[in-house]
C-alpha cells in the first residue's frame, strides 16, 4: 500500500487514480456522429454522438459551418461528458435550412476556466437536403397589435414567416390551410396574453395547421405548433412564466408570457382543427408541443382538436383552467396529455394512437403530469379531471420486447399514465391498451393523495399492461400495491392481452382504416360512472356529458363517430389546397334535393373483404341504411328508421360472401336518398 495514504484503502486509491485520469484535460476528440458524407434532411434534429475515451467529466461546445475553417454557429454549448463509453445528445443538433448545402459540424474542448480550447474534432462535409415547400398564396409574419383583428381566407394557404404573435384578433374561417415556415426555420403562431383565436372549422372543412414540406418528405418539428399563452392562475413564482422553446419576447408586448389571476379568461376558440409535424426543439430541453395552453383561462374553448406526429407532447398545458373535449393525439414523440404548474382543466372524450417505435429520450407515456418541477405543494396544485380516454399504447401484444425488431417496441415507453411529483391528476371511465405499465405514482404526497381520495382512477379498464398495473418508484408506500385493483374502485385489470381490449382494428397505422372503436360486445360499453366521493375530484361536474360507455367511443355499428370527417389518420400523404375538404375518398350522389344526408362515401372502392361506410347528417332524422347489388336486390340490410342526431356516422360492411360485382348504398330519410356505388372484386 503507497505510504502516503496509509488511512487509504486499495479501492479508494484506484478511485482516486481513476479521478485523477478522468479530470485531466484530453489531447483529442473524436465525434462520431453526424459523420462526414451525411445527407441530413433540414430540419430533421440528428443525434451527437462522440468518444468518451479520457473525456469523461470533460465539457464541450457543439457548433457548425458552411465551411470547414468557420464562421462557427453554436449549436450547443458547455455540454458535460457523463456518459460513458459513449458521449450522446440525443436531437442534440436541428439541422438548419440554409442556402448552402454543405456542412460542417465541430465539437470543441472548453477550458476550466470556461474559454475555448485548441482540442477540437471537426467532421463533414455533410449535405442537407431541403423539401420545396408547399405552394401558398399569402405570408402570415409579425404581429397583430391589440385592438386589430386579421381575418384569414379559406381561399388562400398561408405560409408562416418565422414567429406570428398576436396581440389583437386572429379569426380562421373553415378549410383554411396554414403552412409551417421552410423547414429548419423556426415558426409557429402564438396567442399573447389578452389576445384571441377564433379557429372555427366544421366536420367537414377543419382547419389545418402543418408541415411546408410536400406529401411524403413531411416530418416532426417541421414547424413550432400553435401557442397560447392566457392570464388564468399558474402556480410559477410570480404567476407569470415564459413559454419553453425561446419564443418569448418581453420586448414585443410581453409575447410569449402566461399566467395571472383571471380563471375565467377568454383566448377564443379553436374547433375542428389539426395541427400536424409540428414541435421544433428550439433550444436544448425547451421544446414546443403541438399544442401549448398556458394560463389558458375556462372561458376558451378547445374541442375537436387533433395533433399528429409532434417532435414532443401533443397537448401540454402550464397552468390555467381550461377544459377539452374531443381531443386526438396522434404518433406523439413524448407524451400526449401533459399537465403541469397547477392546471387544473377537466378533459372528456380522448384518443392515444401510440406507435411502436416512436418514443422519446425523456420517456414516453400517455398521461404525464406534474406540479411543478420540484414537486412542491406551491398553489395551485395541479388537478386535472380526465373521463372517457382511450389510449392505446405500443405493444399489440404483451409477448412483445424492447427492441427494434419485428414484435418489439421502444424500450423509452413508460407508463398509460405518470402522476409524479406532487400531482393530484384524476382519471374516470377510461381504457388503457398495450403499455408497458399501467398507472405511476411516483411521490410520498400523490401516494397520501391517493390514499386519501384527492387523486382517484376510477372505472377504468387496462388490457394488457406488459409489466407493474400500478408503480410506485420505491417512494415511502402510503398505499398497498394493489390499491388500483380495490373493488370499490370498479377498475379492470385484464393483462393477458391488449386484443382483449376488443376495438374495431386499433393498430393500423398511418392509415384511415384505423378505428378505435369497440366492438359490440365489448365489456366496459354500460358500466362508466359519474359519482363523487370525495368533493376535491369533483367528476359530476356539468362539463362531463353522462355516458355509458368507458373510453372515447360507443360501439362500432352504425354510430356516430366524432372523430370521422375532420380527423386525418394519414397526413403524410395528403395534398392540402385552398378551401380543402375533409374527406378526400368520400364523394356522394345526390338523388334528390335537400335531403338530411350532406354526403355518403365507401373505402376501399373496390372492396376485396370488406368497405367502411361514413355518411353525415346534417340535422336529426330517422334514417334507414341499405346495401343493394346492380339490380336492386337486397344484398345487406344495416339499420331501419332509426333516429339519428346530426353528426357523422361510420360503420363496416364485410363483404367477404358477397359475389364479384356492383353494390350501392342507401342512405334514407323523410327528405330523399343519398347513393354511393362501390365494386367488390376478388
Amino acid at each position: 500500500m503507497n505510504n502516503c495514504f496509509p488511512f487509504l484503502s486499495r479501492f479508494a486509491i484506484l478511485a482516486l487514480a481513476c479521478l485523477g485520469t478522468a479530470l485531466a484535460q484530453p489531447t483529442s476528440l473524436r465525434l462520431l456522429e453526424p459523420a462526414a458524407g451525411s445527407m441530413l434532411r433540414a430540419g430533421t434534429s440528428v443525434d451527437l454522438v462522440w468518444d468518451t475515451t479520457d473525456t469523461f467529466r470533460s465539457r464541450f461546445d457543439f457548433e457548425f459551418a458552411t465551411s470547414e475553417n468557420g464562421p462557427w454557429t453554436a449549436i450547443v454549448t458547455n455540454r458535460l461528458d457523463s456518459a460513458p463509453p459513449r458521449g450522446r445528445f440525443n436531437g442534440g443538433f436541428r439541422v438548419p435550412s440554409i442556402e448552402t448545402r454543405t456542412l460542417f459540424v465541430r465539437m470543441v474542448l472548453k477550458n476550466p476556466d470556461g474559454s475555448q480550447s485548441r482540442v477540437q474534432a471537426v467532421n463533414g462535409p455533410m449535405s442537407i437536403v431541403r423539401p420545396l415547400p408547399t405552394r401558398f398564396d399569402a405570408v402570415l409574419r409579425g404581429i397583430v397589435p391589440r385592438g386589430q383583428t386579421r381575418t384569414l381566407s379559406a381561399d388562400s394557404v398561408y405560409a408562416l414567416d418565422g414567429y406570428y404573435y398576436v396581440n389583437g384578433v386572429l379569426r380562421i374561417p373553415p378549410g383554411t390551410v396554414i403552412l409551417g415556415d421552410t423547414v429548419g426555420q423556426n415558426s409557429a403562431i402564438c396567442i399573447n396574453r389578452g389576445g384571441q383565436i377564433f379557429a372555427e372549422g366544421t366536420p367537414n372543412r377543419p382547419i389545418v395547421m402543418t408541415s411546408s414540406a410536400p406529401p411524403g418528405q413531411r416530418q416532426a418539428g417541421d414547424w413550432g405548433g400553435l401557442l397560447i399563452c392566457g392570464r388564468a392562475r399558474t402556480n410559477h413564482p410570480g404567476g407569470v412564466a415564459a413559454l419553453e422553446g425561446g419564443i418569448a419576447n418581453a420586448a414585443l408586448d410581453s409575447a410569449g408570457f402566461f399566467g395571472g389571476n383571471d380563471d375565467n379568461d377568454n383566448s377564443g376558440v379553436v374547433r375542428y382543427v389539426r395541427i400536424e409535424f409540428a414541435g421544433i426543439a428550439a433550444a436544448p430541453n425547451q421544446e414546443l408541443n403541438s399544442l401549448t395552453m398556458g394560463g389558458v383561462g375556462r372561458g376558451t374553448t378547445i374541442e375537436y382538436v387533433q395533433c399528429s406526429f409532434g417532435n414532443d407532447d401533443s397537448f401540454e398545458w402550464f397552468g390555467g383552467t381550461v377544459n377539452g373535449r374531443y381531443l386526438i393525439a396522434t404518433g406523439a414523440l413524448d407524451d400526449d396529455f401533459d399537465g403541469d404548474n397547477g392546471w387544473s382543466g377537466r378533459v372528456q372524450f380522448g384518443l392515444v394512437q401510440r406507435f411502436a417505435q416512436r418514443a422519446d429520450v425523456s420517456v414516453s407515456q400517455a398521461f404525464e403530469i406534474d406540479n411543478d418541477a420540484s414537486g412542491s405543494f406551491r398553489e395551485p396544485l395541479t388537478r386535472p379531471i380526465f373521463s372517457n380516454i382511450t389510449a392505446i399504447g405500443p405493444l399489440q401484444d404483451t409477448s412483445w420486447t424492447t427492441g427494434r425488431g419485428a414484435n418489439q417496441f421502444n424500450s423509452l415507453f413508460g407508463a398509460a399514465a405518470q402522476i409524479r411529483r406532487n400531482a393530484r391528476a384524476s382519471i374516470f371511465n377510461s381504457v388503457f391498451l398495450g403499455w408497458p405499465r399501467g398507472i405511476d405514482i411516483l411521490s410520498a404526497p400523490g401516494q397520501t393523495a391517493a390514499s386519501r381520495d384527492s387523486l382517484q382512477i376510477r372505472n377504468c379498464s387496462f388490457y394488457g399492461i406488459k409489466g407493474v398495473a400500478l408503480n410506485r418508484d420505491g417512494t415511502p408506500p402510503a398505499i398497498p400495491a394493489e390499491w388500483l385493483e380495490r373493488p370499490e374502485f370498479n377498475n379492470v385489470i385484464d393483462r393477458s392481452s391488449p386484443r382483449n381490449a376488443l376495438l374495431g382494428d386499433p393498430f393500423r397505422t398511418e392509415t384511415n382504416a384505423f378505428d378505435p372503436r369497440p366492438l359490440p360486445n365489448a365489456p366496459y360499453l354500460a358500466n362508466a360512472a359519474f359519482r363523487n366521493t370525495n368533493p376535491a375530484v369533483n367528476i359530476e361536474d356539468p362539463y362531463f356529458e353522462r355516458v355509458s360507455y368507458r373510453g372515447a367511443f360507443p360501439a362500432s355499428g352504425v354510430a356516430r363517430r366524432w372523430d370521422a370527417g375532420w380527423a386525418e389518420y394519414d397526413p403524410q400523404s395528403y395534398e392540402y389546397r385552398a378551401g380543402q375538404t375533409a374527406g378526400r375518398t368520400l364523394v356522394s350522389v345526390r338523388e334528390e334535393r335537400n335531403v338530411h344526408v350532406g354526403s355518403v362515401g365507401v373505402a376501399p372502392n373496390p372492396a376485396t373483404d370488406e368497405v367502411f361506410v361514413r355518411y353525415t347528417l346534417d340535422r336529426p332524422a330517422h334514417v334507414t341504411v341499405r346495401v343493394t347489388d346492380a339490380l336492386g336486390a337486397l344484398a345487406a340490410p344495416v339499420i331501419t328508421n332509426e333516429p339519428q342526431e346530426a353528426g357523422v356516422y361510420e360503420f363496416q360492411i364485410t363483404t367477404q360472401n358477397l359475389a364479384s360485382g356492383v353494390y350501392f348504398v342507401h342512405v334514407h330519410t323523410a327528405q330523399g336518398i343519398v347513393t354511393q356505388k362501390f365494386s367488390v372484386v376478388r
